[in-house]
């Protein structure tokens, strides 16, 4: 009988090690088939030339309109990977060597994103490019001079990292919110010479910041605040360094747990965030009314406005969420999961790095 009851139990293992295969095929299936399809409406995604293929850890990315260059920070290779978005053609690397890297936080080997570097990036009106750090330092380069070199680096006074940026072009001060620390905080840097003009420290038990940005309307700067007390912040670069007035938003959910993560300037300087799991919510920046919601754009991380395609772009981690700005209306998905995303205005192109694959490039039909 113990023979028998043996070969019974090996039996039922193997039956049921078959059946889990099974199980996990069908999954698959069910997974790839569900998996969103690239719309009509665009081109089918192909690698820009040369782009490098280790991309692993990196963070946000920016395209500068008037010279067609696209930036990715890009942390597995310790630099700013600079590509020719008029042709799609990666060129190389800038500041290589000079940022922290893909590095955990001092014991904590799983937290891979509040000390690494670089972080976010952005361009002057003065042919330089801007990128946090993971040591609380903002690193400035020539934005066309490939290799190894920096212009300088200006430390903030914190310990963890320079995340996102926004670049006030009238009067030349940039915005870099630091989320590395806790509580977080806001330096405000002029572009001419680096010199810090304010610092604004959040109080205790603010956990996070997110994407800010600068709005030609208004002439002010918007700072996601997610937690607690959804919000966006409002700075003014002639009133430095406090906020002068909020914008409450109501978000749940969310990448990450951050109730609020992208956000950008569409048609009229409305304002375009990232609203949790909610979805992409439109807001007049003046009155801070919220005008309309956009389901698909919930659960992203960055969001880009294209004033070429006239579209928002929302980059999450299963697709990238299109959204027509005339509309508001959902236009279709593109299968690239990915936090980050940017558009040359000029043809059009967007640009979205996947993880362990490069820098994907499609475009409008």
């Amino acid at each position: 009988m113990r023979g028998i009851g043996q070969r019974f139990i090996v039996a039922a293992a193997l039956a049921a090690t078959i059946f889990g295969f099974a199980m996990m095929r069908n999954q698959r299936r069910a997974q790839a088939s569900a998996a969103p399809k690239t719309s009509a409406a665009f081109t089918q995604p192909v690698l820009v030339k040369h782009s490098p293929t280790n991309l692993r850890f990196f963070d946000v990315s920016w395209n500068d309109n008037a010279t067609q260059r696209y930036y990715l920070a890009d942390r597995n290779n310790n630099a700013i990977d600079v590509v020719d978005s008029a042709t799609d053609t990666f060129l190389g690397f800038i500041g290589k060597g000079h940022y922290t890297g893909a590095r955990p936080c001092p014991g904590e080997p799983k937290e891979m994103r509040l000390c690494a570097g670089p972080n976010g990036v952005i361009t002057d009106d003065l042919g330089h490019v801007w990128a946090g750090d993971g040591d609380a330092n903002i690193i400035e380069a020539d934005a066309k001079k490939l290799g190894t070199s920096i212009l300088r680096t200006i430390p903030t006074g914190g310990k963890g990292r320079i995340d996102e940026f926004a670049f006030d072009p009238i009067h030349r001060v940039l915005l870099a919110e630091n989320d590395g620390d806790f509580p977080p905080y806001i330096t405000f840097v002029s572009v001419t010479d680096g010199k810090i003009l304010g610092r604004y420290v959040y109080p205790k038990g603010q956990e996070g910041m997110e994407q800010p940005t600068w709005d030609r309307r208004t002439g002010l700067f918007y700072q996601n605040v997610p937690g607690d007390h959804n919000r966006i912040d409002v700075f003014d670069a002639r009133r430095l360094p406090r906020p002068v007035k909020s914008i409450p938003v109501d978000c749940t959910g969310g990448l990450l747990g951050l109730t609020l993560s992208g956000l950008t300037v569409g048609p009229q300087g409305r304002l375009m965030t990232v609203c949790g799991s909610v979805g992409g919510v439109l807001i007049d920046p003046i009155s801070g009314k919220l005008l309309k919601t956009v389901k698909e754009g919930g659960d992203a991380d960055e969001v880009w406005y294209d004033s070429g395609a006239n579209n928002y772009y929302f980059s999450r981690n299963d697709f990238l969420a299109v959204v027509n700005a005339a509309t508001n209306a959902y236009v279709g998905s593109v299968p690239l999961p990915s936090h980050s995303v940017a558009a040359n205005a000029r043809n059009k192109h967007v640009f979205v790095p996947v993880a362990g694959q490069g820098i994907f490039v499609f475009w409008p039909k």
